[in-house]
């Protein structure tokens, strides 16, 4: 998408969540939006909350009431002020209408699905969904709204079947409706009926650009991104914490920087498996002469490539179309439709703390499957927000385990996922599980020995697969309890279903890691992520990418998994990652089990130096790159890495031009060695304009 498009998008994108959420005015004053006004209309406000039986509500609203009421309740009881439950209900009940609103006319616009959002003259001033409903049952259009939310609702039931993540209908973000004015200038500013102050009304191609959804992700955080920097700026003592992390660590990451990783990651597996394969000719990105560890083949529904921070999903987008022609190469599946699906069920796999980005990516994918099997309908998307709050205490565990009474000789295992599980909406991918649970297991197996049983996995017999066994029927009791109509049991369930979505996830060992994890000094960091990434992740205590750059490492699988990332160059250089890069001997001898470093540890295969001017987003001002796939085993004594110093160039596209003409001309030729220290000694390619 071009620059003028973005800037359109962006105003477009700011508006949607001005109108819906609110904003902070020029003296930095909060100015209520539509659906903070909703509330206070049904009672609710941030200190209290008006008795639901002094109100006349619609039913509508009285639904809407009694949802959030319990949601309100629930994060209390998971430690959460009222105040900030309140703001999060209105944040994410504004994300899920312009998410939906915004995923309706993009995909519209490609054609996926008749016209819902864009109004023509054609249809009086309607969609031509909203026509058609008029039409047939003009009963259902008498109202204020003339139909407008009957022709949404029954849309999100339709998307649904497709796609839950998104378009569930009865999620509690959308319980509560906006006012009908606020969603018509929200459809009105989508269909390019109105524009934005100072900009064109938005055109088809914005909604058709493959990362219209990337970019607007990355837009609606812009001014509170802006607004935590300059309390980071100004108050002394201010610590980035809870959803702050969220608008302080997103970059939207360069197309050619995602190529470049994934081709030299996923490809580079698949070229070691198949030397005489036709794909490489259609990679550009692609480093044929980088020194590369070898790799035992197997099938493409046995590759696994997981993105622990995945925003908007690019990764996983660039991910999909190698996999793609992998599947077409093979030949084993001759269905469009079957090779969709077992790329969802097999192969990609995704985190992250913002649920917006995960319900993006995964709208993103289907679009992207869409574009080969239009009948494809994912029954599963291994995609997780780590948005995650269990209530504090025992009552809620206590009557789970009353209503599932066959769980109490698992109880301590249960009690130490639900611990390990707090805080995980800071934390994320970087949550450490497997150790506690393993040992609480262990002690399990030990005392209850062949009479623990679950589905056939005895505790004293594979204990991975028992392990395993353990998540997976906890998560089908979570599901249960989530469907169910108690309210309070059902946000208990749906947490609960998460968090062992997640721990699912982390417990897996991958063949591919690959991500732009987020940038934020220790100095910043609030106190619950700071002392967890001292305690797991010393050698990148320094920074959170430095710390992501360990946990990937152990996401990777042992020997032969790939990490590839993008990250400040800091590691390389300074004094401070001194033990990430290396640790020197006397430390090795007292700390044997320590990771030695990356230089001890992996196998650097490829990298690329971008330094400053590698990313678009004004957001990445002053972050000095380094893009660079490594494999998970020590290298061998004659290992020698490729490496492209790009520094020079200004901009994101002059780097790809530089980038992609070093790759073609690229010969054999001795590569950079990197000292403990860090410090480059020699360069294989040295490129600047």
């Amino acid at each position: 998408m071009d620059a003028s498009l973005r800037s359109t998008l962006k105003a477009l994108v700011l508006d949607l969540r001005h109108e819906l959420e609110g904003r902070h005015d020029a003296q930095g004053k909060w100015q209520a939006g539509d659906l903070e006004r909703r509330l206070a209309a049904i009672g609710v406000r941030p200190d209290r909350s008006v008795p639901a039986n002094e109100l006349k509500m619609t039913p509508e609203d009285a639904d809407a009431r009694r949802v959030i009421d319990a949601f309100i309740v629930s994060r209390i009881e998971a430690g959460q002020k009222r105040e900030d439950a309140f703001r999060e209900f209105v944040r994410n009940s504004a994300y899920s209408w312009a998410n939906r609103l915004l995923a309706l006319r993009c995909m519209e616009a490609r054609g996926l699905i008749d016209e819902i959002i864009i109004q023509k003259d054609a249809y009086g001033g309607r969609s031509l969904q909203h026509h058609r409903l008029a039409r047939k049952e003009p009963v259902r259009c008498s109202g204020e709204d003339e139909g407008l939310f009957a022709t949404l609702y029954d849309e999100f039931q339709r998307r649904a079947a497709e796609l839950p993540i998104v378009f569930r209908p009865d999620a509690p973000e959308i319980s509560l409706r906006p006012s009908v004015a606020a969603l018509r200038r929200c459809i009105e500013l989508l269909s390019g009926k109105i524009a934005s102050k100072g900009q064109s009304a938005a055109g088809e191609e914005i909604f058709m650009a493959p990362d219209a959804l990337g970019w607007a992700y990355q837009y609606w955080n812009t001014e509170e991104k802006n607004r935590v920097f300059d309390r980071v700026r100004t108050e002394k003592g201010f610590k980035i914490a809870g959803s702050d992390i969220i608008l302080a660590t997103c970059i939207y990451t360069e197309d050619y920087i995602v190529k470049f990783l994934v081709q030299n990651s996923l490809g580079a597996i698949w070229a070691a498996m198949h030397p005489t394969s036709r794909l490489l000719e259609k990679w550009r990105y692609y480093v044929r002469e980088a020194d590369r560890a070898p790799v035992k083949k197997k099938r493409v529904s046995q590759i696994t490539f997981i993105d622990p921070a995945v925003g908007s999903g690019h990764f996983l987008i660039e991910a999909f179309d190698l996999l793609w022609d992998m599947y077409q190469e093979e030949g084993e599946l001759s269905s469009q439709a079957e090779i969709c699906a077992s790329i969802f069920e097999n192969n990609l796999f995704g985190i992250d703390i913002d649920e917006r980005a995960i319900q993006i990516a995964a709208l993103a994918l289907l679009m992207k499957a869409w574009e080969k099997a239009r009948d494809f309908v994912p029954w599963r998307i291994n995609l997780v927000a780590a948005n995650i709050r269990l209530p504090k205490g025992t009552n809620h565990l206590e009557k789970f385990l009353q209503n599932h009474p066959e769980d109490h000789a698992i109880r301590p295992a249960l009690e130490t996922i639900v611990g390990a599980l707090d805080h995980a909406d800071e934390i994320g991918s970087l949550l450490e599980i497997d150790e506690p649970l393993d040992k609480r297991l262990a002690e399990l197996r030990e005392k209850h020995g062949a009479q623990l049983s679950l589905d056939g996995h005895q505790g004293l017999a594979k204990p991975e697969k028992w392990k395993l066994a353990v998540i997976a029927r906890l998560r089908d009791h979570f599901n249960a309890e989530a469907a169910g109509d108690d309210l309070s049991e059902r946000f208990f369930g749906e947490a609960g279903e998460k968090g062992l979505s997640l721990l699912d996830l982390l417990s897996r060992r991958y063949d591919v890691v690959a991500a732009n994890p987020p940038y934020m000094g220790s100095k910043n960091m609030g106190p619950v992520l700071k002392k967890h990434v001292e305690r797991h992740f010393a050698a990148g205590k320094r920074d959170l990418y430095a710390a992501f750059i360990l946990k990937c490492l152990r996401l990777a699988a042992p020997g032969t998994g790939r990490v590839a990332m993008v990250t400040q160059q800091s590691w390389m250089f300074l004094r401070s990652f001194a033990d990430l890069r290396a640790l020197d001997d006397d430390k090795r001898k007292k700390m044997p089990r320590a990771f030695g470093g990356i230089l001890r540890d992996t196998t650097i295969e490829t990298l690329a130096h971008l330094g400053e001017h590698a990313f678009n987003d004004p957001a990445a001002a002053g972050a000095f790159a380094t893009a660079f796939v490594l494999a998970a085993a020590a290298p061998s004594a004659d290992h020698r890495l490729t490496a492209f110093r790009l520094i020079g160039p200004k901009s994101p596209e002059e780097k790809d031009a530089l980038l992609l003409s070093a790759i073609a001309t690229l010969g054999p030729s001795p590569a950079p060695e990197l000292s403990g220290a860090g410090r480059p000694a020699d360069k294989a390619t040295t490129l600047e304009p």
